[in-house]
C-alpha cells in the first residue's frame, strides 16, 4: 500500500479516502476507474494500489514506488480487468474478449501474457502473490486492493529522442568492467543484421545487454533506432511457446498457421532492435524466428544473448569472457588489486551487501584468492560479496573448495537459476546431450590445462570413442564450458574451476570414476618422465610447464593414496614427481608425499628396491630444512647411501654422500664434513658426469672455510667457478638442493670477506643472488639470502640493504615453510634493531633464534649468531649473560672446530672484559683473537680487534702503540671503504689524534 507523499511531490500517487485501504483490508473493486479534475483544475487519475504498485488505467501506467514500470499493452489490460475485478475468477473468454477484441488468438496467448505480468510484479517472491489461475475457472487477483487518485500521467511522454523500450530490465548495480564490450556492441549491432553475446553462465550476458540498451535509450547514442524491443525467454520452457514471447514482447497478436508471417508483417517497415536474451535452451525455435525475420525486414537488426552461438545466418559472435583477475603471483598493493575489474566488482558489491565494507591492505591477498578461484565470473563474485559479512575475506578464502554450497543467496528477484552458482551450473548441463554430459564429467579429472591428445589418452573409452572425445570438445568449447587457450604454438583447453568442481561431483557418482582416475594418474607418470628429460634440454620452457602438471600430479596422487585408489601407482607417481618437488623446492609437499609412499602396507606389493632407494634419497632431503626434523636427517642420509650400495647406483651413492657431507656441515661436525667431501671426490671420479668433481671443490671449498683455512678454501672455490659451466639442464639442483653455482658464489663471498676484500665480497654475494633468481630456484635463493647477501650486509654496516635482503628472506622462506632459514631471517630482523638502537625490540629476536637453532641441533652458523646474542646482551649491560654465552661459544668453536669466526668470539670476551675494567684480561683475548685471524688471514676480523684493542691502549696511556696498530690496518685496507669496518677504524684513529 503506498504511502501518502509529500505536497511537492505532485507526480507521484497518494492515496485517499477509504480508511480500511488505508489501514491494510482488502477492498475488492470492480468497475473501471474515470480520471476527472481535481480542485485546482488539473486532471487526476483515479486508480488502484496493491503491495508497491499502482495502477493508473486512464494513464496506461504502471507505477511501483515513484518508477514507472515498462509492460506491454496486452499484459496492461489484463492486469487492468483481474485488478478490476479482484477477488473473482475471471474466464480466458472473458480475457480473451478484453485483451483481443477484435482478433481471434489461442488461449496460449493469455499464458504469455500472465507470466509477464507474474515477472513484472515479482509474483511469488518473498511471499507476494498477486495473481492465481484455476482449471475451467480462469485468472483471479487475491492481492488486497486500495483506491488512490493521482496527477493524470496521460500526457507524458518518452525523453526526446528515445526509442521505445519494451520491458528491457534495468541494469542492476555498477556495471564494471564491461567499457570495452560495451564500445563493441554498440558499433556492430549498427551495422550487422545479427549479433550474439555468448559466454559462460553468470559471466553477465544480461548485464552487458542491458546497460547497452540503457545507452541506447538515455544516453549519447539514444535515437538511433525507433523502437528497441526486449524478448526474454529465461521463463519459456518449451519451443513451442517461443514464437508467442516474441509475439507478447512486439505486441503482435499470432494467428495459428500464419504466426512468425504475421510477426514479420507487423514490424517490417521499423527501423528497430531486437534484443533476444537467454537463446541456448530453444536455440532451433529462436533461429527459425530471428532468420525469418531478418529475411524479410532488413532494417530490423537483432541482439542475442546465449550460452552458445546461435549458428544462424550472418551471426557475428561476441564472446564474453569473465573478468580479469590478477595474476597467479603475491604482492599486489591495495591500488594495484583494486585496479583489477572482479575485484573492483566483488568490493562494490561487498560494500553494497555488508554495510559499505571497504578493501584494507590486510584483505588483498585472500580478496584476490577469492577472484581467482571464482575464475572472475561476476555472478559467482556476486554470490560470494553476499557470504563476505558471515565468514569475512580470509575466512571465505579458506572455505571456497565447498564454492557449489557456500555460494547462494543471490538475489530474491533473480531467475531461481541465478539464485545459486549450483543451479546455474545446473542449467547448462542438462542443455547438453547426454554424451557432452559424460565427455564434461570426465574432463573434470584434470586439475589444469589439457590437449586434444591427452584428453582423448585419459577419458576416451566406455563408450567414448577418440573422435567422441574431439568433437564433444568442440561442442563444449561452443556452449562456453570449456575454454580454448590458443597462446603459443599448442592449442590447450581447460574448465573454469567453479565449471570443474561442478563436473567433479558429477564424476564422483559416476562408476567409471576410478577408472579415469587410474588412467589419468598413468598418463601423469608419462608427462613428469617428459618433463625430466625436458629440464636437461630446456629449463625454461620445462619450468613453465612445471605447475600445470604439478597440480594434475596432485590430484593423481591424492586418488591413488585413498581408499579406492592403487597404492602401488601411487608410488611409482610419488617417485616421478620428486625432481619436480626438488625443481620448485617444495620441501614439505615432498617429504609429505614421500612418507605416505614409505608407510608399507601388509596388504600392499613391496615397491621395488630403486624406488624405494629414490624415496628414502628424497625423505632425507626434505628433513633438512624442518626445525622439527633437522636431527634425523644422519640417519636418513645412512639408509639412502646404504641402499645405493647395495643397489650399485653411483648417481645415488654420490646424492647420498652430498646429504652425509651436508648434514654434518648443518652439525658443525666441519672436520667429518671435509673427510665426507674427500670421500665424495673419489666417488666423483667414477661418474658419467665429469662437472661430479667440479662439484667436489664445492663441498672440499666449503669445509676448509668453515675450518678457518681461508686461503686453501678460496683454491678450490675458484677453481670450480673457473671449470664449472652453468648447463641449461637442472639435474644439478635435483642432486644437491642447491644450484652449484650459486652455492660457490655464497662460499666465495663469505672467504673474500674474511680476507678483508669487503667490495668483492658484496659484489659475489650480489652474483649469488642474481644467479639464483635467473634460474628461478627458491631454495637457491634462500640459500644466498641466509648465507651471503643480508649477514655480509650487516657486518659491513649498509643497513639498508641488509633490510631489503633480508624482508626478502623473511618472506621467501615464510611462503615456503623453510623453518630453518626462516629463523636466520628472524635474528637478522633482531640485528638490524639491535644497530638501530632499539635493543629493547631486538635482543629478544635474536635469543630466540638462538635458542631454536640450538634446540633443533641446526649448528652451522650457530656462533655467528651467539656473536650477535653478545653483542646484544652488552648493549643492554647484561655482562654475566654476555660472559656466559660466549664462552659456551668458545667451548663450542673449539669441539666443532669452528675457526672461522673464532677470532671475533675472542674479541667479544676482551669487550667484555673491558667493560669490566679488566684490563689485562682484556688485552690478553685481544691479543689471542689477532693471533687466531693472523693464522688465517682473516684481515676482517684482525682490524675489528685492532679497533677494540685501541680502546684499552688509548686509556692506559699508550697512545703511541694505538696510533701505530690502527695506521697499520689503514695502510692495508685496499677496498671497503664505505663500510663499517674503515668508518671505525677513522673514527678510533681521530679519537686518539684528538
Amino acid at each position: 500500500m503506498a504511502s501518502k507523499a509529500p505536497a511537492d511531490s505532485p507526480d507521484i500517487p497518494h492515496i485517499e479516502g477509504d480508511r480500511k485501504a488505508a489501514a491494510g483490508e482488502a477492498i475488492w473493486l470492480s468497475g473501471s476507474a474515470d480520471a476527472s479534475p481535481n480542485a485546482d483544475g488539473r486532471d487526476v487519475d483515479e486508480g488502484l494500489c496493491f503491495g508497491d504498485f499502482v495502477l493508473l488505467p486512464r494513464s496506461r501506467a504502471l507505477v511501483e514506488g515513484s518508477r514507472r514500470v515498462q509492460i506491454g499493452s496486452r499484459a496492461f489490460d489484463i492486469l487492468c480487468l483481474l485488478v478490476e475485478r479482484a477477488g473473482l475468477f475471471v474466464s480466458k473468454r472473458d480475457i480473451l474478449a478484453h485483451a483481443w477484441p477484435t482478433t481471434h488468438v489461442e488461449d496460449a496467448n493469455i499464458r504469455v501474457q500472465v507470466a509477464e505480468l507474474r515477472k513484472v510484479l515479482g509474483d511469488g517472491r518473498e511471499g507476494r502473490r498477486y495473481i492465481v489461475n484455476a482449471p475451467s475457472r480462469g485468472y483471479a487477483f487475491i492481492a488486497p486492493v486500495g483506491r488512490i487518485v493521482a496527477p493524470s500521467q496521460a500526457g507524458l511522454k518518452p525523453p526526446a529522442k528515445s526509442p521505445a523500450l519494451r520491458s528491457m530490465p534495468a541494469a542492476l548495480g555498477k556495471v564494471i568492467g564491461r567499457a570495452e564490450a560495451s564500445r563493441t556492441l554498440l558499433e556492430e549491432i549498427g551495422h550487422r543484421q545479427l549479433v550474439t553475446v555468448v559466454g559462460s553462465g553468470g559471466v553477465g550476458k544480461t548485464t552487458l545487454v542491458a546497460s547497452v540498451m540503457s545507452r541506447l535509450n538515455d544516453g549519447p547514442d539514444a535515437g538511433h533506432w525507433g523502437k528497441i524491443y526486449f524478448v526474454d525467454l529465461a521463463p519459456v520452457s518449451d519451443e513451442r511457446v517461443v514464437l508467442r514471447a516474441f509475439a507478447s514482447a512486439l505486441d503482435v497478436a499470432i494467428v495459428n498457421d500464419e504466426a512468425t508471417s504475421s510477426l514479420v508483417q507487423h514490424i517490417r517497415g521499423e527501423a528497430c532492435l531486437i534484443v533476444v536474451d537467454n537463446c541456448e535452451h530453444v536455440i532451433d525455435a529462436v533461429v527459425d524466428i530471428i532468420e525469418a525475420i531478418l529475411r524479410d525486414a532488413p532494417a530490423i537488426h537483432v541482439l542475442a544473448t546465449s550460452r552458445e552461438p546461435l549458428r544462424a545466418e550472418c551471426e557475428w559472435v561476441h564472446r564474453l569472457h569473465p573478468l580479469e583477475v590478477p595474476p597467479a603471483t603475491s604482492g599486489l598493493s591495495l591500488q594495484q588489486a583494486i585496479a583489477y575489474p572482479a575485484i573492483e566488482l566483488f568490493v562494490e558489491r561487498a560494500g553494497l551487501r555488508s554495510g559499505g565494507y571497504q578493501l584494507h591492505e590486510d584483505d588483498v591477498e585472500p580478496v584476490i584468492e577469492i577472484c581467482r578461484r571464482l575464475d572472475g565470473i561476476p555472478l559467482a563474485l556476486e554470490l560470494a560479496a553476499g557470504r563476505l559479512d558471515a565468514f569475512g575475506a580470509r575466512g571465505l578464502a579458506a572455505i571456497l573448495d565447498d564454492a557449489l554450497s557456500i555460494l547462494t543467496k543471490g538475489r530474491r528477484r533473480a531467475m531461481p537459476r541465478q539464485q545459486t552458482l549450483r543451479a546455474t551450473l545446473d542449467w547448462s548441463f542438462r542443455l547438453l546431450k547426454p554424451r557432452d554430459q559424460i565427455l564434461l564429467q570426465r574432463l573434470a579429472v584434470f586439475s589444469n590445462r589439457f590437449t586434444l591428445q591427452s584428453a582423448s589418452s585419459v577419458v576416451a573409452g566406455g563408450g567414448l570413442a577418440a573422435s567422441d572425445v574431439v568433437e564433444g570438445i568442440a561442442d563444449l568449447v561452443a556452449q562456453s564450458l570449456v575454454t580454448p587457450d590458443m597462446n603459443g604454438d599448442d592449442t590447450y583447453f581447460y574448465l573454469l574451476e567453479t565449471t570443474r568442481a561442478y563436473a567433479r561431483e558429477k564424476l564422483a557418482l559416476a562408476p567409471e570414476v576410478n577408472h579415469v582416475a587410474k588412467r589419468h594418474a598413468v598418463f601423469c607418470c608419462e608427462l613428469l618422465a617428459e618433463l625430466v628429460e625436458l629440464f636437461d634440454e630446456d629449463d625454461q620452457a620445462a619450468l613453465a610447464r612445471s605447475f600445470s602438471i604439478l597440480s594434475d600430479a596432485r590430484r593423481a596422487l591424492q586418488w591413488a593414496f585413498s581408499s579406492t585408489g592403487d597404492r602401488e601407482l601411487g608410488v611409482v607417481l610419488t617417485v616421478e614427481t620428486v625432481p619436480l618437488w626438488l625443481r620448485l623446492s617444495l620441501v614439505n609437499e615432498c617429504q609429505q608425499w614421500v612418507e605416505e609412499a614409505l608407510d608399507l602396507r601388509d596388504d600392499q606389493p613391496r615397491p621395488r628396491q630403486s624406488d624405494v632407494m629414490k624415496l628414502q634419497t628424497a625423505r632425507a632431503w626434505s628433513l633438512m630444512y624442518k626445525a622439527s626434523t633437522a636431527h634425523q636427517t644422519g640417519a636418513a642420509w645412512v639408509l639412502a647411501r646404504d641402499l645405493a650400495e647395495r643397489a650399485g647406483d653411483n648417481d645415488y651413492r654420490l646424492r647420498s654422500l652430498w646429504g652425509l657431507w651436508a648434514g654434518q656441515m648443518k652439525s658443525a661436525a666441519f672436520v667429518d664434513a671435509s673427510e665426507a667431501a674427500a670421500r665424495f671426490k673419489q666417488v666423483s671420479q667414477q661418474s658419467a658426469d665429469p662437472d661430479d668433481c667440479i662439484i667436489a671443490d664445492r663441498l672440499i671449498g666449503t669445509s676448509l672455510h668453515f675450518l678457518g683455512d681461508q686461503a686453501g678454501a678460496r683454491s678450490h672455490i675458484e677453481r670450480m667457478l673457473a671449470n664449472y659451466n652453468v648447463p641449461r639442464h637442472r639435474r644439478h639442483i635435483a642432486r644437491y638442493q642447491v644450484a652449484p653455482h650459486v652455492a660457490a658464489l655464497v662460499t666465495q663471498a663469505r672467504i673474500l670477506w674474511v680476507q678483508g676484500y669487503a667490495d668483492e665480497a658484496m659484489r659475489a654475494a650480489d652474483a649469488s643472488v642474481d644467479a639464483a633468481r635467473a634460474i628461478d630456484h627458491r631454495l637457491s635463493l634462500c640459500f644466498a639470502l641466509a648465507q651471503a647477501s643480508s649477514p655480509l650486509a650487516l657486518l659491513e654496516g649498509d643497513l639498508d640493504y641488509a633490510e631489503e635482503q633480508t624482508d626478502l628472506l623473511f618472506e621467501e622462506t615464510d611462503r615456503h615453510r623453510l623453518d630453518v632459514w626462516h629463523i636466520y631471517a628472524t635474528a637478522y630482523r633482531g640485528q638490524l634493531l639491535l644497530r638501530r638502537g632499539e635493543i629493547q625490540s631486538g635482543l629478544p629476536l635474536i635469543e630466540t633464534a638462538v635458542e631454536q637453532l640450538r634446540s633443533a641441533r641446526f649448528m652451522q652458523h650457530y656462533s655467528a649468531f651467539v656473536v650477535a646474542l653478545v653483542e646484544g646482551l652488552v648493549l643492554a649491560n647484561r655482562l654475566d649473560a654476555a660472559d656466559a654465552a660466549v664462552d659456551g661459544a668458545i667451548a663450542h668453536a673449539t669441539s666443532a672446530s669452528d675457526r672461522w669466526i673464532a677470532p671475533d668470539i675472542f674479541r667479544l670476551k676482551g669487550e667484555i672484559a673491558f667493560h669490566r675494567h679488566e684490563v689485562g684480561q682484556g688485552e690478553s683475548y685481544f691479543a689471542r683473537s689477532i693471533e687466531l685471524a693472523h693464522e688465517q688471514r682473516a684481515f676482517a676480523w684482525q682490524l675489528r680487534t685492532a679497533i677494540s684493542l685501541s680502546r684499552i691502549l688509548d686509556t692506559s696511556g699508550r697512545i703511541g702503540h694505538a696510533r701505530r696498530l690502527l695506521t697499520a690496518r689503514l695502510t692495508q685496507l685496499t677496498e671497503g671503504f664505505e663500510g663499517d669496518g674503515y668508518i671505525n677504524l677513522r673514527r678510533a684513529l681521530k679519537r686518539i689524534t684528538n
